[in-house]
């Protein structure tokens, strides 16, 4: 069970690592403005909300998230190089995601 979530967690942050090492060395086509999470957030509603509703990221956990995409990504027509954008998008929020630490002080 542990390597079952260390496995998890270290595809997680991998993805993550990727999404922003292509965010910030692509200098125009997908990425668009506001980071890599608009980024994400902008190709999965409308690339997977061409064709069914958009389900709400906290709906799944991360591991789930990482099936959609590798069964569904090619059915998008989702590039390979913006699947790490969507899926560290619906990972960040998703139902298993780690509460966000917020850097406002008081």
């Amino acid at each position: 069970m542990k390597a079952l979530l260390a496995a998890s967690l270290l595809s997680a942050a991998l993805a993550l690592a990727l999404a922003l090492a292509c965010a910030t060395t692509s200098g125009s086509g997908s990425g668009g403005g506001g980071g890599p999470e608009a980024a994400g957030q902008r190709l999965y509603r409308e690339h997977c909300g061409s064709c069914h509703r958009l389900r709400d990221p906290a709906e799944q956990t991360s591991e789930r998230w990482a099936w959609a995409l590798r069964r569904f990504g090619d059915r998008a027509h989702l590039a390979p190089q913006d699947r790490p954008l969507v899926l560290a998008y619906l990972q960040a929020h998703a139902k298993d995601a780690a509460p966000a630490i917020s850097t406002e002080s008081r």
